[in-house]
């Protein structure tokens, strides 16, 4: 049974070489770029009924599929010696990050007409990211770089907060109806700091200005630190891959 469970887990992983990974890769991926369009056939309400007919049994087909790979990939990890504990181990794997887009994307399937659940269906095109090198890429790197993401993120986080409430004192007297609550100032906060500024809401006092013009300063410092964290990491990744290519084999 161990080796059942280990051939199918390196079956699975998008780097092992063999013709049959090769081929359900391929497979797969055929599946996730065809759930596009029929999203947008089962979007036409005017569609002929034998193909809404048909692009219901595709989905199905295609939700079956993607649910049996992420069982067998969820039955197998415990051959990666990382996840190696029967529960833990699973518990860990179903946690990744490639893993939860995974159990997101096949919801619907067992939750079927549930409405607004059903656009949770949108994450099967975000499941390319287990099958290209460079989101494999980008994955190491955010792992590698957790911690410092986690700190820009607490970061951006208080200037999120602390912004929004601060507008809200200074401009609620002055303008009660665009900002006549916290979240009203939370999402002027969120479209300033991003520097969106849609201009749907806009401080008019000069206290009020004072916070924007802080804001929109912080908010640009803090996402370049956050991008010269995610930069360093992936030309750290880079020089690595080119050392191991550069590497002679060993006899």
């Amino acid at each position: 049974m161990d080796n059942i469970k280990r051939a199918v887990y390196n079956t699975l992983q998008f780097n092992h070489r063999s013709k049959l990974t090769w081929g359900i890769n391929i497979f797969i991926i055929l599946l996730i770029l065809l759930s596009v369009p029929v999203d947008v056939i089962e979007s036409l309400g005017d569609a002929d009924p034998q193909v809404q007919r048909a692009v219901l049994h595709l989905d199905l087909f295609m939700s079956a599929v993607f649910a049996l790979e992420y069982v067998l990939r969820l039955w197998s990890c415990t051959a990666d010696p990382q996840y190696a504990h029967p529960i833990k181990g699973r518990i860990k794997y179903a946690l990744t990050p490639l893993m939860i887009i995974d159990l997101l994307a096949i919801s619907p399937f067992f939750i079927l007409g549930a409405g607004y659940l059903r656009a949770l269906r949108v994450f099967r095109i975000l499941m390319l990211m287990r099958y290209t090198d460079a989101i494999q890429l980008m994955n190491t790197v955010v792992t590698q770089k957790k911690s410092e993401l986690m700190i820009c993120g607490a970061f951006i986080l208080m200037l999120w907060v602390w912004s929004a409430f601060m507008i809200f004192r200074v401009e609620h007297a002055a303008q009660p109806q665009v900002f006549a609550n916290i979240l009203d100032a939370l999402w002027w906060s969120a479209e300033t700091f991003t520097t969106l500024g849609y201009g749907d809401k806009y401080p008019v006092t000069l206290f009020g200005r004072m916070v924007a013009v802080i804001t929109v300063a912080m908010g640009l410092v803090l996402f370049a630190i956050t991008t010269a964290v995610l930069t360093a990491g992936i030309v750290q990744e880079i020089q690595k891959f080119e050392k191991r290519k550069q590497k002679p084999p060993q006899v």
